[in-house]
């Protein structure tokens, strides 16, 4: 009877210990899985990949930009025997240059992530530096490339609120020529017609200076790589 009880109670004290035990194993988050040696490499990849890609979307937008305005003032400044056909090239070409310019925010879009991705990554790393002196010259220099990017973004987003103003004018005049496909209409139209090229310089130059930003920026990172 006595080793009975003690077998019993010895039962009862192993599960009391041991339920606490399990508990915590059921609640404790689960460890982040430990990066690769090469993973920073392969993000800084994907991180590129999309900025070549973004980089070549912008200029595809701004080839489409240039070459919708190019047909307007054909247009309105020299009025074809054939306007109804040329005002239906230029509504293509119109089309055109929307469809660009939504992917090139779209891979804008792409990028950011992977830079968001990549920058976490390095920041994940760096904390693994035992050095404290060679960690602190990596968190600058972590800090420095951030700052770097957020700065071509800005000159993007300041090139793409341009491109929207021009985008809007341009909608404006091409719906006013639909309606009144005349040469006395061209005429009506060149001096808002000269307000419009210039809002379409200041674009194309703000898309210029913006790609040419993110070029160098991008060249950077593939020195860093090579």
């Amino acid at each position: 009877m006595y080793f009975r009880i003690a077998r019993a109670t010895g039962v009862l004290l192993s599960a009391a210990l041991a339920a606490p035990l399990l508990a915590a194993a059921q609640t404790a988050p689960a460890a982040s899985p430990e990066r690769s040696r090469t993973q920073g490499i392969k993000e800084t990849e994907k991180f590129i990949k999309a900025g070549n890609n973004t980089h070549a979307s912008i200029a595809n937008a701004r080839l489409e930009t240039k070459h919708t305005l190019d047909m307007y003032n054909r247009l309105v400044t020299q009025p074809s025997k054939n306007m109804k056909g040329d005002y239906k090239k230029l509504l293509g070409a119109l089309d055109d240059m929307k469809e660009e310019i939504a992917d090139a925010r779209l891979e804008i879009t792409n990028m950011r992530a992977n830079g968001d991705t990549y920058f976490t990554g390095r920041e994940t790393t760096n904390k693994a530096i035992q050095d404290q002196q060679l960690q602190s010259t990596a968190a600058t220099r972590l800090a420095a490339s951030r700052k770097e990017l957020d700065t071509v973004l800005t000159s993007l987003r300041a090139a793409g609120d341009a491109l929207e103003v021009f985008q809007k004018e341009l909608a404006d005049q091409i719906t006013f020529l639909g309606s009144d496909l005349t040469p006395t209409a061209m005429t009506a139209l060149k001096p808002v017609a000269e307000k419009l090229n210039k809002q379409g310089d200041e674009a194309l130059a703000k898309i210029d200076a913006a790609n040419a930003a993110l070029r160098a920026y991008l060249d950077g990172l593939k020195a860093s790589q090579s």
